[in-house]
């Protein structure tokens, strides 16, 4: 039964992840069509700042499973966060040292994944149900 929790939390990680990828590649795609290609790739680092942390997370948060495993997975759990966390900042830093760097574009498209990762899991979850 932990197994299948975990394979279940994976699946779900995937799907998210995969519909955040969609979401900040149209994004970028907007950004690039209506403003340029600076900004489109400006977009493009936004929306990689969510996803490769969350990917990290992901990994992290579903190692393990079970009762008898609940120290590790708390303790993977928090170690996730924590890379989560500092990976977040390390890529903000090295985008913003570009110099033709889009802020707007950056912030819209990083905030923008962010949250669509809760409608996502919202959507997700009812596809499973009605399935």
């Amino acid at each position: 039964m932990a197994a299948n929790l975990v394979h279940e939390g994976q699946q779900l990680a995937r799907k998210v992840l995969f519909y955040q990828s969609i979401l900040a590649a149209i994004i970028a795609l907007l950004f690039t069509i209506i403003i340029g290609k600076n900004s489109g790739i400006s977009a493009s680092y936004g929306g990689l700042i969510a996803i490769v942390p969350q990917f990290i997370f992901a990994y992290f948060a579903f190692k393990y499973g079970g009762a008898r495993q609940n120290k590790l997975v708390v303790q993977s759990f928090n170690k996730g966060s924590k890379i989560k966390f500092i990976l977040t900042i390390v890529l903000f830093a090295l985008a913003y040292r570009w110099p033709s760097l889009n802020i707007m574009a950056l912030m819209v498209a990083y905030i923008a994944v962010l949250i669509g990762q809760w409608p996502i899991m919202i959507l997700v979850g009812r596809v499973k149900q009605s399935s």
